[in-house]
């Protein structure tokens, strides 16, 4: 969590997180093979996200990732 804002009206939290995709395999299920990863796709992203309280309920208002670089 990066931040939070709970004396909000609408209570607020942004987190921050890391996609780490070096293992990650996609398969073909009819070929029964691994498709390799397009080679210009970056292996790690950083995923932002809001959440905003509502009824009592932490709810994700927004997702932002970026890839490339480290984290």
């Amino acid at each position: 969590m990066t931040s939070l804002d709970l004396e909000a009206k609408t209570p607020t939290a942004n987190l921050s997180d890391c996609i780490d995709l070096p293992k990650y395999q996609t398969y073909d299920g009819r070929a029964k093979k691994v498709i390799p990863l397009p080679s210009e796709q970056p292996l790690r992203y950083t995923a932002t996200a809001t959440a905003e309280r509502r009824d009592g309920r932490w709810m994700i208002t927004k997702v932002n990732t970026q890839g490339g670089g480290t984290c």
